[in-house]
């Protein structure tokens, strides 16, 4: 017995992995249900490339394809010709494969587009910088995330009377959806965007499954915010720093919290994750793994990162949740004088409104690592530095192959800066 799986339509955008099974001078051709680009398949291996994202979940299941083929054909009597004992025989052949192949798990009708977004909020995983699938579920904040999406799709069609399809997923759903969040869901561009966001990941998560061929969704684009982002001065950080929070250990922790995110740059999520592991205290380094990239950061344990530590010495942390935390922060901001009008500016359907508000008001975790790039760079500090702290990627091929600095001399640099705070 013979088994071949290849693509059935090479030239096609996303083409079915089809199996070609030769035995005792019969052929029989079964669709495996799996669907991928053809640029991602290794022809001569007859198996997936790993530039696939989903290539482990993919390869077992084509192993299982294969060991179901084998099993069923070892279940058959063959005379002593090598034939096949009766016609009944192959039909019951065929018939066990097709059994196999369509015993998918009971679920939402494939194109019940609400149906399959709450199988995508339960099965989605993170996929790493190189583009490999991993394990990692995103966290709980972007689950609710894309539960509001799931949300508001469904009430748009409600809204339009219409069912939700994957072929309706096209550049009149785009147009339509988009103006129905400014409009009638009162959204700015930002919010907007970040729902064609996750709309656009649940599409291609969707074809990854070979739940549809449908390419539209990706002419959509996401709405740019206008809105200003702010960060700190070394003056404002100092004002964080020495605003007296005797009587408040809640807000003298936050505070804390938002030092040690801010000395470190990064982003809240990765900051959560802080163990005593991940400080070599001996050498002054922070070595933490971040989802977001690939990129391994050089974090120096500066000296003002070393006086909140000390405070800390089992290096254990109890961080409230991003929303608690950006609560607070407003309100430490506000003790800690923070009063200075600063305009905000919004986009809505491409018109901009701009207010004034206090800045304690647009205090959050977010401004914690910009204010690390700000301060930095007040502090002398050359940008090509800056970025092996944060973890940016350069664009720049010379900086890219040539321009690796040691840690130790990141170390030095970053600490040396951080002094004058």
């Amino acid at each position: 017995m013979r088994i071949k799986f290849y693509i059935d339509r090479p030239d096609e955008p996303v083409s079915t992995i089809m199996a070609n099974v030769a035995f005792a001078g019969k052929r029989f051709r079964f669709s495996t249900g799996v669907s991928i680009s053809p640029t991602h398949w290794n022809h001569d291996k007859q198996e997936i490339k790993p530039a696939e994202r989903n290539r482990a979940a993919y390869m077992k299941r084509l192993d299982a394809i294969d060991a179901e083929i084998r099993s069923a054909y070892h279940a058959i009597q063959f005379g002593k010709d090598g034939k096949a004992v009766s016609s009944t025989a192959l039909k019951e052949y065929q018939d066990r494969i097709k059994e196999f192949l369509d015993d998918k798990p009971k679920g939402p009708k494939n194109d019940n587009v609400l149906g399959q977004f709450d199988r995508f909020i339960h099965e989605y995983r993170i996929a790493a910088g190189n583009k490999m699938v991993t394990n990692q579920r995103p966290a709980e904040a972007t689950l609710n995330r894309y539960r509001l999406v799931s949300r508001r799709l469904g009430e748009f069609a409600k809204a339009r009377k219409i069912d939700l399809t994957f072929d309706g997923i096209n550049t009149d759903f785009y147009r339509q959806f988009v103006g129905w969040l400014s409009t009638e869901q009162n959204l700015f561009d930002s919010s907007v965007g970040n729902h064609i966001k996750i709309l656009k990941t649940f599409m291609r998560w969707c074809m990854d499954e070979g739940l549809h061929k449908n390419m539209e969704f990706q002419k959509f684009y996401k709405p740019e915010s206008l809105g200003e982002t702010i960060a700190l001065s070394a003056k404002e950080l100092r004002m964080i720093r020495d605003v007296d929070l005797t009587h408040n250990p809640r807000l003298a922790r936050v505070r804390d919290h938002f030092l040690i995110q801010t000395y470190t740059s990064l982003r809240y999520s990765d900051l959560m994750k802080l163990e005593p592991k991940h400080f070599d205290l001996v050498n002054g380094f922070i070595h933490v793994p971040i989802t977001k990239t690939d990129v391994r950061p050089i974090i120096p344990i500066t000296p003002p990162l070393s006086i909140v530590l000390e405070r800390y010495p089992s290096l254990l942390f109890e961080f409230v949740s991003n929303v608690k935390s950006n609560k607070y922060l407003k309100e430490l901001g506000k003790l800690a004088g923070l009063t200075s009008p600063i305009i905000v500016g919004h986009s809505k359907g491409g018109e901009r409104f701009e207010q004034p508000v206090p800045k304690y008001q647009e205090l959050s975790t977010h401004v914690a690592r910009r204010t690390f790039v700000t301060v930095s760079l007040e502090f002398g500090v050359q940008d090509s530095i800056i970025r092996f702290v944060t973890g940016h990627k350069t664009t720049d091929v010379m900086a890219k192959h040539y321009a690796k600095p040691s840690a130790d001399v990141v170390h030095d640099v970053v600490c040396e800066a951080w002094r004058k705070l």
